[in-house]
């Protein structure tokens, strides 16, 4: 069963993972962006924040790769609601 509950805008699998992750190993996640926000500024905070491969999963999602070193500055980009791990990856 996936973890739904969230802390800091992490899934708790999420948070999980962060702790005990060797820095070269990635993770695919989703990125839900709020509603009141432009996607394509939130896009470019999250690239700056270090999320790679981005691409849309639908009109308020994103789906990335992350490090665990940046998951938590992908958290806290402006506009970003979740984030949770793509487990269809």
């Amino acid at each position: 069963m996936m973890p739904t509950r969230l802390q800091d805008g992490l899934s708790i699998s999420l948070l999980q993972w962060m702790r005990s992750a060797d820095i070269n190993e990635k993770r695919s996640v989703i990125v839900r962006i709020a509603e009141t926000e432009a996607v394509d500024d939130v896009v470019a905070n999250l690239m700056n924040a270090g999320l790679e491969n981005i691409e849309h999963v639908s009109g308020r999602a994103l789906r990335g790769s992350a490090n665990s070193e940046v998951l938590s500055r992908i958290a806290r980009c402006l506009g970003v609601s979740a984030v949770t791990e793509d487990y269809r990856r």
